[in-house]
């Protein structure tokens, strides 16, 4: 394989739209890691199965290699081959099991595997492939800080070209060495990590706002110019007219004669169409200044919800984790308006307890918003075409939310299988139009790009309501709650969870 792929007049068009998602574009890539950013909705993962053989383009000239993966963002199914790959003893998977702690078991037990086992088993096989173009979506999702480090390390050992959607800044900034942002039905590559190339593009962004709004104030003056010279042109065209002249009035038709030869009504036509041709190349001048609009984003929340259900709680107990694996808990209280961060190594229990938590709490179904870890395809598409029979009020509320949320409503209202990211920001809209008092999100920052991240925190912050907030994300937590439920483990079989203020 060489050093480059060179990708030309790439276009693609999903069947169910319109508007094409890449319109012939062109960009290189080469050996390394290559950060793909962008909205949620944007094409990243089509992009990424694009170039990975999983869909075919409408048009393009392009030379990929063969031996090409993609590793997907979700972990419903297991992956193919799994058993085989944990059983294998050669060096170079005995290093990857190794290096991302896999159990030959997990290939017998998925169901029981938490969403950071399963991923780590998708990165192994993955990486285990050998591809020269290398595919990650997600790669860090559902993993703990541990799990993160390896995983880095993992990843770094690659020697092809690798693409990787991401919303972990910092994963990032230490693999990837050039970033590809997608903004449909283009892209803008750039030779520097995401922090880098973000600031670069937002300086940019600031300068092309700037040289747009000294652009329309030149077109303002130059159309105030054109109709004063069109008024003037008006008034001397009817001042050369002879139609309401009397047939007798020799001398009006001579003085208009007089007028017509000194050439002034002559002087204000030309300067006129002299206005006219600065104005038409000021305003080509405008519509070659490309800058991203910036829209109103982050949400609020209606408080005008009652906290009856306050204090809720628990007792102290003890919950199965699977076949051997047991997690006690003391008693823990929650006091409307809590922040609590539930925070914890993968295996330790945390959704398998926020799951049995909702058995126990004392809330309707109207009053309080739970997004799990993961959202299968099928109620995916059960949200979608609930939305779609919701009446215009509140289906506009909803497409409000998730504006503010940075996403594109008419775009997921067009589409039958919106992104993981973009269910997310569905669930969490229809949820907030209910106005809860509770609300427990498992990952909440999974599939989330990074505008959407910033927006759910102030969201959150301003929330006076109940949030149980379940994350592997330290900044997402540190910059929302106040009160954490940490799971730890006492024995490899058992785990505990204590509060920490």
């Amino acid at each position: 394989m060489s050093d480059f792929i060179y990708i030309n007049n790439l276009s693609f068009t999903y069947e169910n739209t319109i508007e094409p998602l890449f319109d012939a574009i062109s960009f290189q890539l080469q050996k390394g890691w290559t950060g793909v950013v962008g909205a949620n909705g944007s094409g990243k993962t089509t992009l990424l199965k694009l170039l990975t053989h999983n869909l075919i383009p409408d048009s393009t000239s392009i030379n990929l290699p063969k031996s090409t993966y993609y590793c997907e963002q979700r972990t419903d199914d297991i992956p193919s081959g799994l058993r085989s790959f944990l059983e294998l003893n050669d060096k170079e998977a005995h290093k990857i099991q190794i290096d991302l702690e896999l159990k030959k078991e997990w290939a017998l037990n998925w169901t029981h595997l938490s969403h950071g086992e399963r991923k780590r088993c998708q990165i192994g096989i993955a990486l285990y492939q050998k591809a020269s173009v290398l595919a990650i979506d997600e790669p860090s999702n559902h993993l703990d800080h541990k799990s993160r480090r390896v995983l880095f390390t993992a990843l770094q050992s690659f020697r092809g070209v690798g693409l990787l959607v991401s919303h972990d800044r910092e994963l990032l900034d230490n693999l990837c060495s050039y970033t590809l942002f997608i903004d449909p039905p283009n892209i803008d590559l750039r030779r520097s990590p995401y922090a880098i190339a973000v600031k670069e593009r937002k300086r940019e962004n600031e300068s092309n706002i700037k040289s747009a709004q000294l652009a329309s104030l030149e077109v303002k003056k130059l159309k105030r110019k054109v109709r004063q010279q069109q008024q003037k042109a008006q008034q001397s065209d009817r001042r050369v007219s002879k139609r309401n002249i009397n047939i007798r009035d020799h001398d009006a038709k001579a003085k208009i004669d007089r007028a017509r030869l000194s050439g002034k009504d002559s002087i204000t036509g030309k300067i006129k169409r002299r206005l006219q041709t600065k104005l038409n190349q000021s305003l080509e001048r405008r519509e070659k200044i490309k800058f991203k609009k910036e829209y109103t984003i982050g949400i609020s929340f209606d408080e005008n919800r009652s906290a009856k259900n306050f204090p809720i709680i628990i007792p102290p107990g003890k919950i199965s984790l699977g076949p051997v694996k047991l997690l006690r808990f003391p008693e823990l209280t929650v006091q409307y308006g809590d922040k609590i961060g539930v925070r914890g190594n993968n295996g330790s229990g945390k959704s398998t307890f926020v799951e049995q938590l909702l058995i126990w709490l004392p809330f309707s179904d109207n009053n309080i918003i739970y997004i799990p870890q993961e959202i299968s395809l099928t109620r995916s598409k059960d949200l979608i075409k609930r939305i779609a029979v919701y009446g215009n009020e509140a289906k506009g509320k909803i497409m409000t939310l998730i504006s503010r949320l940075g996403s594109d409503p008419k775009h997921m209202i067009e589409t039958t299988i919106p992104s993981p990211g973009e269910v997310r920001k569905l669930m969490l809209a229809e949820g907030i139009m209910l106005n809860p008092g509770l609300i427990i999100m498992d990952e909440p920052t999974n599939h989330m790009d990074l505008p959407s991240i910033e927006c759910v925190e102030d969201a959150l912050k301003e929330c006076h309501c109940a949030q149980i907030l379940v994350s592997h994300d330290p900044v997402f937590l540190k910059n929302v709650v106040s009160e954490y439920w940490t799971f730890s483990g006492v024995s490899p079989d058992e785990f505990k969870i204590s509060v920490d203020r």
